[in-house]
């Protein structure tokens, strides 16, 4: 039983049986950025596209609001709005956005492909646009939770920070809204692609310490952009740079473990009511492989069949 379970959640995609999965390693097809994974059809759901839309527009107005600093009490100080972008904060929600926005546009698109297109007899490649949402998707949904774990564990201060509409946007509503997107969506989380969220954890590193080296300085005023990064003390600094990149890769890990849960409660709970497109495979397969005569004696009534589904 515990086999069978692993069996079904070590493909990517819900529709494909075990026997395929031995026999050839299953690839993420297109058909993955139109659909939701609760789906158990093969079309665009009119209420997964809502669904997309709303969280676009969501992302924007969590933007829009913390780069003007819309909700904040806290008092604006000099050069304030300039250094919005050297917070790792606001670098996760601005590709929350861009993720939000490009898979808006993604399952928009998707409302013109017939049916027969998701088929995955005929996969068709990504296109540059399905790989840049992957990209951002990837990098939003780790980095919105580190950023809320850090935030609230390590640089929250009462005394210096107010719990206001931008903060909890910005370190809450966030990783709230990417994780739901994770149980949601129909691509995978790739524990490959932890190339992509520790390598934008290096470029953060080496972005600090360049700032620091240029003398720049926080919307406090002082000289560094997080304090537990201060590289006046480059070796503290360094220590908790490295053990952040050792939870970007925790992070994305679980990530990518949730993910396979959620392949597996669909395989378990949702699978059954796809025997109609099991059997619709089987006959397109017969259509295509199997000459007029051969198509003749199989579907012969006398003929005993033994389908493994």
């Amino acid at each position: 039983m515990v086999n069978k379970l692993w069996n079904t959640c070590k493909s990517d995609d819900p529709n494909v049986q075990t026997a395929d999965i031995v026999l050839s390693r299953v690839k993420t097809h297109k058909h993955h950025f139109y659909l939701c994974q609760w789906q158990t059809n093969t079309q665009v759901s009119l209420f997964y596209l809502l669904y997309r839309w709303l969280v676009a527009i969501s992302f924007l107005a969590i933007v829009v609001c913390t780069v003007l600093d819309i909700g904040r009490t806290e008092p604006i100080t000099e050069h304030h709005y300039a250094k919005w972008c050297i917070y790792l904060t606001n670098w996760g929600i601005l590709a929350c956005a861009i993720q939000a926005w490009l898979a808006a546009f993604i399952v928009t698109g998707g409302i013109m492909i017939v049916e027969e297109e998701f088929e995955l007899d005929n996969p068709t490649r990504k296109n540059i646009i399905h790989k840049t949402y992957w990209f951002f998707y990837t990098i939003a949904t780790i980095y919105s939770l580190i950023i809320t774990v850090m935030y609230w564990t390590v640089i929250y201060d009462p005394e210096i920070h107010k719990i206001n509409a931008v903060n909890m946007m910005s370190h809450v509503v966030n990783s709230v809204l990417m994780l739901i997107d994770l149980i949601v969506v129909g691509h995978p989380i790739k524990i490959q692609h932890a190339y992509q969220t520790i390598g934008l954890g290096i470029i953060y590193m080496i972005f600090t310490i360049t700032y620091y080296i240029l003398d720049g300085t926080n919307r406090l005023d002082e000289p560094f952009v997080y304090k537990p990064m201060d590289w006046s003390r480059p070796g503290k600094a360094l220590a908790i740079s490295v053990g952040g990149l050792i939870f970007v890769f925790i992070v994305h890990f679980i990530c990518y473990l949730v993910y396979r849960v959620r392949v597996c409660i669909y395989n378990a709970c949702c699978r059954k009511d796809n025997e109609r497109d099991k059997f619709t495979a089987l006959g397109r397969t017969l259509s295509t492989n199997l000459d007029t005569s051969q198509r003749q004696n199989f579907l012969n009534p006398t003929t005993i069949i033994d389908l493994k589904v």
